[in-house]
């Protein structure tokens, strides 16, 4: 998959996008440096140490640097990058503030200061303009904003243009462009390599032609479809304005939250009417509209994405004095999920105080150590204060996990964490727990031995026979 040549670029941020982004593109050939602004980030990497957790990563990063193709650098780096680069990614971090918009001040340090660098009066010449791109999830405009911080760094760093270069055939110093990123955490190497597309917003030509040539080989690879694979399909490369595609990220994202909470939904008027939503959602997802992927019920979604990009979304609509309520209930839903295992616990418990409960799983997905909104944690915080006694277990996020939350025991195998547990809930569906023998897990457990199935990945009838009190969610 490698190109013959590649190009120089940059990604800002050896955060879970950017260092992803610039192991990958040092994969397809491309000469790639990875800046931060933390040094002990910079020197872990450098010693071949990754900051999180991630399948494949510490192999592909120990690959690329070993061939010369990708390379770590500390913030100060960044001049030197913006004069030698053909493209620089922005993957800083864009938290969500406190009004539920996303904070875009690490966004905008980044731009200011390749404004200024490009500005230093020692800079030799660009033969072609600096290509941004906002690999960072922002608001719509955002583009515009990077455009106009660039500019205003350039100004703070005391650049001027003579009478020739203000005329208009002056080449741009810099020109913007978006390329939202759509990776899921724990298969991000294949995502990025395989995805079902590439978006790239920008108002140039000579942005998406260089953005085109930087995705290459990825594009012009061919695969077999799902459905038939004799028929090859290339990845599409969608160009678009620079609004539609920061809005693309956004609506992406919302649709498959609300997807979840809408099985969701279906899921309670299930256990209602005494139908079994697992199903329900074959059935529907049969339907080419519909489609399978993310029809699973249960707690609900978490991370790092779904709660601040919807967030994000509904914010950008308040902007605009717009009442998003599909969005507004996407999220009510996912917020009841967490409290509907608390309403189970106490239905069949009656009270928690003085009950040991085991969580399985912590981190907020399988495959990954990230616990952002993870429903584990919240629902470890509401236990610990009804007077339960919650352990937990997971294979890479346990100690992450008691870091955060003190009152939380936690232990490194799941059948620990089962002894003497009056109840069990499923919180991330790891194939430790998938795979659990649940004749030894009943056998560990004290009286009602209730098991809470969060994501409904256990088979009901072989739970009740181990002499399990089983319950899922929508399953009658």
């Amino acid at each position: 998959m490698k190109v013959g040549h590649g190009l120089r670029i940059g990604a800002v941020g050896c955060g879970y996008v950017g260092l992803v982004t610039g192991a990958c593109l040092a994969h397809l050939g491309h000469q790639a440096v990875c800046l931060d602004r933390d040094e002990r980030r910079i020197g872990a990497l450098t010693e071949g140490r990754m900051p999180f957790y991630e399948p494949g990563l510490e192999e592909l990063v120990g690959r690329s640097v070993r061939e010369e193709g990708l390379s770590f650098s500390g913030s100060d780096g960044l001049a030197r990058l913006v004069r030698e680069a053909d493209a620089v990614f922005i993957a800083v971090d864009t938290p969500e503030g406190d009004d539920g918009s996303a904070d875009l001040s690490s966004v905008a340090e980044v731009a200011r200061r390749i404004g200024r660098a490009l500005a230093e009066p020692d800079a030799q010449p660009r033969e072609r303009p600096l290509i941004v791109v906002n690999k960072s999830t922002v608001p719509v405009g955002s583009g515009d904003y990077v455009s106009m911080l660039i500019r205003d760094g350039m100004e703070e760093g005391a650049f001027s243009e003579s009478e020739e270069e203000k005329g208009e055939e002056a080449a741009p110093k810099f020109l913007v462009a978006s390329n939202p990123e759509f990776l899921r955490e724990g298969s991000a190497i294949y995502d990025s390599l395989f995805p079902d597309r590439i978006v790239v917003g920008a108002d140039s030509r000579e942005a998406l032609d260089t953005l085109r040539v930087l995705y290459e080989p990825v594009i012009e690879q061919s695969f077999p479809t799902e459905l038939d694979p004799r028929p090859k399909v290339a990845v599409p490369f969608v160009t678009t304005d620079l609004a539609s595609a920061e809005m693309i990220k956004y609506a992406s994202n919302a649709f498959l939250a609300t997807k979840i909470s809408f099985i969701n939904e279906v899921a309670s008027l299930c256990e209602l009417v005494g139908a079994d939503v697992s199903e329900v959602a074959y059935g529907i997802g049969l339907d080419g509209r519909i489609g399978s992927r993310f029809l699973s019920a249960g707690i609900g979604w978490g991370g790092s994405c779904f709660p601040k990009d919807v967030s994000a979304l509904r914010s950008i609509a308040r902007e605009y004095d717009y009442e998003p309520a599909l969005l507004d209930a996407t999220v009510a839903v996912n917020e009841r999920q967490r409290k509907r295992v608390i309403a189970k616990l106490q239905r069949e418990l009656h009270t928690l105080k003085g009950k040991r409960i085991a969580l399985l799983g912590l981190s907020f997905k399988p495959n990954t150590d990230d616990l952002r909104e993870a429903p584990s944690l919240a629902i470890a915080r509401c236990l610990d204060s009804l007077g339960a006694r919650v352990v937990g277990y997971d294979p890479v996020a346990g100690k992450a996990a008691a870091r955060q939350l003190p009152p939380l025991k936690v232990v490194f195998d799941p059948y620990e964490a089962l002894r003497g547990a009056h109840a069990a809930v499923i919180v991330t569906e790891w194939e430790e727990i998938r795979g659990l023998d649940l004749n030894r897990a009943s056998a560990l457990m004290e009286e009602p031995k209730v098991f809470v199935d969060g994501r409904n990945a256990l088979d009901p009838k072989a739970a009740l026979e181990a002499g399990l009190s089983y319950r899922g969610f929508g399953r009658g």
